[in-house]
């Protein structure tokens, strides 16, 4: 059996001179395939007839030149590829005889015996090409080919993960073969990822938990330590300067000391956050809702507070490399739309109408707290291993609904985004960072909203989030470190579930 003996070969194009001989539907379809590969590549095209839809693409590609006339032996004179697009074999023949006097390679539509070169079905994902071939016997094979890589490889992980790599080979240290070693381990980690059964998945999971526990923890440990040297040094300072320890009481003690209530529920929200990736939104909103604080002030309050608590996260994954920009990119314009309408609604209906909305957003509590309930009693996938190929979400629709409801609820970002890329099988690592990241752009916008819709008269409640979660990080940390993952779900579950219930149950009476 005769084995494929071409070389693949990725052409400069641009760089070169193309001849096209045809003007009807082959050569546009070639002409069609060169130009979406190599735009900039300088094309003639020679026909006695030339199709309106060839004639069309001359509009937008100035270095598309047409001729219609015959073809002459001078046309390969400044050519170094022909590709020949016509329906009489012995016309071609004629061609391709004339194109190799002038040292022309030539490619034959339709006519894999007279090529000199192949024309791939090629796969675009960014700057990943990738070219199919059969050696000419089905090009119909090599399309479906085409068409199954384009839907299995993700578009906005690739271009991240070629950046990342490109970054990680210069500023790699050592010889020639210490750097292919260390980037060859790298990529298999990476590959490593797509190919994972489902009884291995669980496993993925843990370890995505412990790197974003990590990052979390040291974001919040080095923003602590900040925190507390800069508030103490201004606090001590505007304290002894303007004799303020009175009033500093009384704002303490408003609202029937709601601040050390806030102090509490920042605690076990960094606490729940640090163990699980996710969770901060939701378990303020319930104790928020718990004690009967206006849901306008609830989503505006978190989001006050979680500027500042998602911007070290945000931080960490960046420079950890986890931020795939294309992703960030593509959600963050639509979840600020979204949290803008969020924002916006939730301000001026959600006090006057703080019956139905309150309710509302404990039956969405309600929902995540059940979610993460049969998350802690999930078991491991026993069936067999051959991975489901799942349909993508669109990106766009998931980014404006996760931006309305986490800025209409005060929270669900986590859950709803970042929970269904993960389950989709996209890189957990790229999913949580870009995740993180989107999700701190559009927590600006919707405390920005807020702060111009009602104002800033909640300062004890984000205060007391945001102390309770950024100094007494440390501490959650060590806390989190003692307690696994699964114990961990099955208690914030059953916590979220009982306290939406109260709330649901108070509201309606």
């Amino acid at each position: 059996m005769m084995s494929n003996s071409l070389y693949p070969i990725f052409l400069k194009l641009e760089e070169l001179s193309l001849l096209i001989i045809g003007g009807g539907n082959i050569a546009l379809e070639k002409l069609q395939s060169v130009l979406a590969n190599s735009p900039g590549a300088q094309i003639k095209l020679v026909a006695k007839e030339i199709s309106d839809q060839v004639k069309e693409l001359k509009q937008n590609y100035p270095n598309l030149t047409l001729h219609e006339r015959s073809y002459t032996d001078n046309d390969f004179n400044s050519a170094d590829l022909a590709i020949v697009a016509v329906n009489d074999i012995i016309l071609a023949e004629q061609i391709r005889s004339r194109a190799h006097q002038n040292n022309t390679l030539v490619n034959i539509a339709d006519k894999p015996g007279l090529c000199d070169f192949y024309l791939g079905s090629i796969v675009r994902k960014g700057d990943l090409k990738i070219a199919v071939s059969t050696n000419g016997k089905s090009p119909t094979v090599a399309k479906r080919l085409r068409e199954i890589l384009t839907e299995t490889i993700p578009d906005e992980e690739m271009e991240g993960l070629l950046d990342n790599m490109q970054n990680i080979r210069n500023q790699l240290k050592g010889d020639f073969t210490y750097k292919v070693k260390e980037l060859n381990r790298l990529t298999t980690d990476y590959l490593g990822e797509k190919t994972i059964q489902p009884e291995e998945t669980k496993l993925e999971m843990e370890k995505l938990i412990n790197i974003t526990k990590t990052v979390q923890r040291r974001a919040n440990i080095y923003l602590g330590i900040i925190g507390v040297f800069i508030l103490i040094a201004v606090l001590a300072l505007i304290i002894f300067q303007f004799n303020l320890s009175g009033d500093i009481q009384n704002f303490l003690s408003q609202d029937g000391h709601i601040f050390y209530w806030m102090l509490l529920a920042g605690f076990l929200a960094e606490v729940v956050a640090g163990s699980m990736g996710m969770g901060y939104g939701v378990i303020c909103t319930t104790i928020l809702l718990l004690l009967n604080i206006p849901p306008p002030i609830v989503s505006a309050s978190i989001h006050s507070a979680e500027s500042f608590t998602s911007a070290a996260g945000s931080i960490s994954h960046y420079k950890l490399g986890n931020v795939n920009k294309k992703m960030v990119w593509i959600l963050f314009p639509v979840a600020a739309v979204g949290a803008f309408i969020g924002a916006f609604a939730l301000s001026h209906f959600g006090e006057k109408y703080a019956h139905i909305v309150k309710p509302v957003i404990a039956c969405y509590t309600l929902y995540l707290g059940i979610n993460i309930l049969r998350n802690a009693f999930k078991g491991k996938d026993r069936r067999t291993g051959k991975s489901i190929r799942k349909k993508r979400t669109n990106l766009r629709v998931l980014g404006l609904v996760g931006g309305f409801i986490d800025s209409f609820a005060g929270g669900g970002w986590g859950p709803l985004v970042t929970g269904t890329l993960i389950k989709e099988g996209r890189t957990p690592r790229y999913v949580v960072g870009s995740s993180t990241l989107a999700k701190f752009l559009l927590t600006v916008v919707s405390a920005l909203t807020f702060i111009f819709t009602i104002g800033i008269h909640h300062w004890n409640i984000v205060l007391g989030l945001l102390l309770g979660g950024v100094f007494t990080a440390p501490f959650s940390a060590m806390f989190t470190s003692r307690l696994p993952a699964k114990k961990m779900f099955a208690i914030v579950g059953v916590v979220v579930i009982v306290m939406s219930l109260i709330t649901i149950v108070r509201s309606l009476m």
